[in-house]
């Protein structure tokens, strides 16, 4: 198979995986936090209030810093494959 013949390089395939695993981290992080973030716990008196979590907002945010990292680490992993490709040529 030619050179002309292929579409996408590793490398920019290994580098789309990687904004993409960035972007779905982040949105899974946000929607993880209004879905789970607000509980209900019992006034002092009667009734119920809704607070944040302190908890469940952490929870999301390791969730968005997950997401960051493992996608960072995708594009350095493009980095080296791109290094290796421009030597080949």
């Amino acid at each position: 198979m030619n050179v002309e013949n292929q579409g996408m390089k590793e490398s920019d395939v290994c580098n789309a995986i990687g904004w993409g695993l960035i972007v779905l981290g982040v949105i899974s992080g946000f929607i993880f936090i209004l879905v789970f973030g607000r509980v209900e716990v019992p006034k002092t008196y009667y009734g119920t209030e809704t607070v944040w979590s302190g908890i469940m907002v952490i929870t999301g945010i390791g969730i968005i810093f997950n997401g960051f990292l493992i996608g960072y680490l995708f594009q350095k992993i493009a980095s080296i494959l791109r290094n290796h490709e421009n030597k080949r040529d």
